[in-house]
């Protein structure tokens, strides 16, 4: 019989999250709590904002700018890192993405780089018998 042992595996899928900000009774507690990776993605997407914050001042009001630079990549932040990309998470499916335009030329067999000449020699097979 198999033993029963203790899997991190759902202690890995979940996301990492932030839950209070400050200590005491000044502190900020968040009840459901925040991804980091939803705050990453938000400052990254303000920051893109930020970048062309001239022409977007010109046709946007006073009024709604607050909304525009602070909840709108908020909003944006929230459905990429939902959203899922090939079955993966946002971040996983970019890393995967990454690994792959840079290890593409290479084919593993056992763990093992296959050597390039070989992959290109026509292959021939016995006949069953």
């Amino acid at each position: 019989m198999r033993s029963r042992a203790y899997t991190y595996r759902k202690f890995w899928k979940n996301p990492l999250k932030l839950y209070n900000l400050g200590k005491g009774e000044k502190g900020l507690i968040i009840s459901k709590g925040v991804e980091i990776r939803q705050i990453l993605v938000a400052l990254l997407i303000f920051g893109i904002l930020f970048l062309f914050r001239g022409t977007i001042g010109s046709f946007l009001p006073t009024t709604l700018e607050f909304a525009f630079y602070a909840v709108l990549p908020w909003m944006i932040a929230g459905a990429l890192c939902k959203s899922k990309l090939d079955g993966k998470r946002l971040d996983r499916f970019f890393l995967g993405y990454l690994r792959y335009l840079f290890h593409r030329r290479f084919q593993y067999s056992s763990h093992k780089p296959v050597y390039q000449p070989q992959m290109k020699k026509g292959q021939s097979y016995e006949r069953f018998r």
